[in-house]
């Protein structure tokens, strides 16, 4: 991965472990690249070019994953006055959207899991318990979640 002399290599090392996070969870190491870049570079809004040379990713490849990301909410396309290019930065509300998001994909899967035990009804407590489990930890954590969301606002407000 190129960077230029104002990056340091623990910069690199950085943009590199958000590549392999987003690998890990089933993106593309290219996306995590791109938004780790877009989370520490200089100035804070980049060109396709500019995210080329920073990550070592194709053109063609940073035009598929600011498309994917973009897609995702985590990054934005803005016009800068007087430039004809494009430039791309991390949404200043994406993380917290991106934890709203994932609430509603426990709230569906604890909503499985009281199906699932609706099914087990009649079963005994030991074979009900693995999917009872899961159930109460997504029922705790929604019931956590909206408070510790209203705080994080408050604290962002400050």
């Amino acid at each position: 991965m190129a960077h230029d002399d104002s990056s340091p290599v623990e910069v690199e090392a950085f943009v590199e472990q958000m590549g392999e996070h987003f690998a890990q969870i089933g993106s593309t190491r290219i996306a995590g690249r791109l938004v780790g870049w877009l989370l520490v570079c200089d100035p804070p809004h980049q060109s396709a070019e500019d995210l080329a040379r920073a990550t070592g990713a194709s053109k063609g490849s940073v035009s598929n994953m600011v498309k994917l990301c973009a897609a995702a909410g985590l990054i934005q396309r803005i016009g800068i006055p007087g430039e004809r290019r494009a430039y791309y930065q991390i949404r200043p509300e994406a993380w917290s959207e991106l934890f709203v998001a994932q609430m509603a994909k426990t709230a569906q899967l604890r909503l499985i899991a009281e199906e699932g035990l609706k099914a087990l009804d009649d079963a005994p407590v030991e074979r009900r318990a693995r999917l009872k489990g899961m159930r109460d930890l997504y029922a705790f954590y929604e019931g956590e979640v909206p408070a510790m969301l209203e705080r994080w606002r408050a604290r962002q407000e400050e």
